[in-house]
């Protein structure tokens, strides 16, 4: 039978590989099991959020401030969190009177918290919009009216969009396919470690993209964005060139620890990573990889190598050549490279497609 720590590892796996519903169904089951650690709803409410399901992620919020008042000690940075997932779920809602009090709840707690000032951004722009009370007419007795039932606001309908990422030694570049945005209707903020993406779709809902953390470090100011006919361009600039992300979205630095409050059971809980990992065989493997530079590792360390040592015009061909061809081209000829775009050359028995919407 999986334990508690093994469902939240497996759906922390399964959230950072963006199966979100699977993610979902695993958290579910942890809490089944224990319904008493912040960590767990936290996450929980965040997948909530990732698959539209607002008043689920509010309600997980909720709960796991409950919990963070029953408990004698709670870190600063969890109650934050959770003030954060409250206020992110709430402006999804239309709330943003209780958006915008909880997202001050968190700024107390900890300004720091990452996306936060574009939350309370956003909230405080949709109350700008909200009409000022008219102040109340002087009443005068008048015989009693049933009042007319007043309809709910209608819930706009979720409109699923995909988004698909590839990346080379410099960028990481996220594609989100949505037709006829305005370019106005979209904006993208970038922090060193998180990316928040708000988009008007053309059917009058919004679209949300937050990856927070993300799984590297990026220089904001580098970064871009472009709305196109089908489709919002994103490119991150890498902190490190040359590092391969293997995922887009990082670990939670705010479930890094889940301690079991039976007294019987002393282990921590893991993080919200990707995997359990055995420290002792992954050092044997990379003392065997330094030993054994082959493949593509010894590739890349030659292009390194290349590169640093390389004049202004072999670097600039170098990055041309690299980023027109898709990461299938690689030339040190600037006088060839400079003269016109370099066409995509996929592998022998391989063909390149592009995307058609």
């Amino acid at each position: 039978m999986s334990t508690v720590q093994d469902l939240f590892a497996q759906g922390s796996h399964a959230f950072a590989d963006e199966d979100y519903e699977e993610a979902l169904n695993l958290y579910t089951k942890a809490i089944e099991i224990n319904a008493t650690h912040v960590e767990i709803f936290l996450k929980r409410s965040t997948t909530y959020q990732k698959l539209g399901k607002d008043k689920e992620a509010y309600d997980d919020a909720l709960k796991a401030l409950e919990l963070i008042k029953e408990k004698s000690s709670v870190d600063v940075d969890v109650e934050a969190k959770a003030q954060l997932r409250k206020g992110v779920a709430a402006f999804h809602l239309h709330d943003f009177q209780t958006a915008k009090a909880a997202l001050e709840a968190c700024h107390a707690l900890s300004p720091e918290q990452r996306t936060l000032a574009n939350w309370m951004r956003k909230v405080d722009q949709e109350l700008a919009k909200q009409p000022k009370a008219a102040p109340a007419p002087t009443p005068t007795p008048a015989a009693p009216i049933p009042a007319a039932p007043v309809a709910p606001p209608a819930t706009p309908a979720v409109h699923r969009v995909r988004h698909e990422w590839y990346q080379n030694d410099g960028f990481v570049t996220i594609t989100i396919f949505i037709k006829n945005v305005k370019k106005d209707a979209a904006e993208i903020n970038f922090t060193d470690n998180a990316l928040s993406a708000s988009v008007k779709m053309p059917t009058g809902s919004d679209y949300s993209l937050e990856l927070d953390p993300l799984s590297h470090p990026i220089v904001p100011s580098e970064s871009t964005f472009e709305v196109l006919s089908t489709k919002i361009e994103i490119q991150l600039k890498k902190e490190v060139f040359g590092l391969k992300w293997g995922a887009l979205e990082g670990d939670d630095a705010n479930a890094t620890s889940m301690a079991t409050t039976s007294a019987s059971a002393a282990t921590a809980y893991p993080t919200s990573s990707k995997r359990v990992k055995n420290w002792d065989a992954m050092e044997k493997e990379a003392e065997k990889e330094e030993d054994k530079a082959d493949g593509d590792k010894a590739l890349n360390q030659l292009f390194a190598q290349i590169y640093k040592d390389a004049d202004d015009n072999t670097k600039r061909a170098m990055m041309k050549s690299f980023t027109e061809s898709n990461g299938t081209c690689l030339s040190t000829n600037w006088d060839e490279v400079k003269k016109a775009p370099v066409e995509t050359r996929p592998p022998e028995g391989m063909i390149a497609k592009k995307y058609t919407s």
